[in-house]
């Protein structure tokens, strides 16, 4: 047993020198088994108090031609649009509407940068918009509508 820990805390080390923490954001403590296959994410507030979260682009993530998967960057869009509506982890929300375009290729190894602001709010529904950054350029535009639980 403790050889198998031992083996999974020196991935994780050799994992996090190559794809490390960005400055500026913290480590998401991830509780989504679907985002966790993904890899590690990171979060941070704009100026504005805008949820900014954060993945790295590995060769996993990429189809055939070393590019994000489409559905990895719907995954993670869909993730930070669901996390912004939530004022806390105890206060679940479903998405009920969904919108994606993908304007650019988001390359292997690049940082996906993914900010949410939500425009606006009801009694039980939260709008939201967003877009994916890669390398300071947009890839991919998104909006949504979730229903608070």
């Amino acid at each position: 047993m403790r050889a198998i820990i031992h083996i999974e805390l020196k991935y994780r080390h050799a994992r996090r020198k190559k794809y490390p923490i960005p400055e500026g954001y913290e480590l998401i403590n991830q509780t989504e088994h679907h985002i966790r296959h993904i890899g590690d994410g990171f979060h941070r507030r704009d100026e504005d108090g805008n949820l900014i979260m954060a993945f790295w682009i590995k060769k996993e993530n990429c189809n055939s031609a070393d590019v994000a998967h489409g559905g990895m960057l719907m995954s993670i869009a869909d993730y930070s649009l669901a996390s912004a509506s939530m004022p806390s982890r105890d206060n679940y929300v479903a998405t009920i509407s969904f919108r994606s375009e993908f304007i650019a290729p988001a390359k292997i190894h690049s940082l996906a940068e993914v900010h949410t602001s939500i425009t606006r709010t009801t009694k039980s529904l939260v709008f939201d918009e967003g877009k994916i950054y890669c390398a300071g350029e947009i890839v991919f535009s998104f909006s949504g509508v979730v229903k608070k639980i």
